[in-house]
């Protein structure tokens, strides 16, 4: 019997390794007047919540508690955006998510916190009353979606700015061509520098000395008709090339 789809995609992105661009990291809550056990079920909503996200392949808590013991000690506190973009880079990850596990005020709260490793930073904050199964998710789900669409955007927003394959690409084929066309216009100023030295080759060709000299001023002359054209193509590269590249400017 096959497996549904659902759990044939879980099973591949668990098996697959994460990598700098999708890796993310879930430190274990912090919290605050809540008992520890209400706050690792908040936590384990939101785990659950990002671990459905398409595009984050999610480090496993167990591996993530392993890595902090490994380095001595937790991440130390960090004051601003660009500090725990640091961190986030550090860890080798593209993502870290915190999040504080809150009891203030007879209501259970989760105030999370989503660094990406390449500068922007989101905020969100959701309650998830204890008397309502099931409402922990949900409302995980909804603070994820609200921190995560930014972050994406962002990124769909900055990366055409960097890309510019175009441009280079033009650049490159029409630099190739110039060249070509430069070995050619080369080989047929030497053709023509030996015909015109005693016929060069072909003064020892006797009978054949005209069909000689004929052969040699179609070799010279394709020679340089190749030259034209590949100059002439390497400079409209060349100049769509820089056109592209000025379009593209934001």
């Amino acid at each position: 019997m096959s497996l549904p789809a659902s759990l044939l995609l879980l099973l591949l992105r668990v098996s697959a390794p994460c990598d700098a661009n999708t890796r993310v990291v879930l430190m274990p809550f912090e919290r605050l007047a809540l008992p520890s056990a209400d706050a690792r079920e908040l936590e384990d909503a939101t785990r659950r919540a990002v671990a459905a996200l398409p595009e984050a392949c999610l480090e496993s808590r167990e591996d993530t508690v392993a890595r902090l013991r490994g380095s001595g000690a937790a991440l130390t506190a960090c004051g601003d955006a660009a500090c725990r973009s640091a961190q986030a880079s550090a860890l080798g990850v593209r993502r870290l998510v915190r999040g504080v596990a809150l009891g203030v005020g007879g209501k259970r709260s989760v105030a999370l916190t989503v660094t990406d490793a390449r500068g922007p930073e989101t905020r969100a904050q959701f309650e998830a009353p204890a008397t309502m199964p099931g409402e922990a998710d949900a409302r995980a789900r909804q603070a994820i979606a609200q921190v995560w669409s930014p972050l994406v955007t962002t990124q769909a927003a900055r990366e055409p700015q960097g890309s510019r394959v175009l441009p280079k690409v033009l650049w490159g084929v029409g630099g190739a061509a110039l060249l070509a066309g430069v070995g050619f216009g080369l080989a047929a100023r030497r053709t023509e520098s030996k015909l015109s030295k005693n016929g060069g080759d072909c003064a020892t060709a006797g009978e054949a000395f005209a069909d000689c000299i004929t052969a040699q001023l179609e070799t010279g002359r394709r020679q340089a008709r190749t030259s034209n054209v590949l100059l002439g193509a390497g400079a409209m590269l060349g100049v769509g090339g820089t056109v592209s590249f000025i379009w593209e400017l934001p």
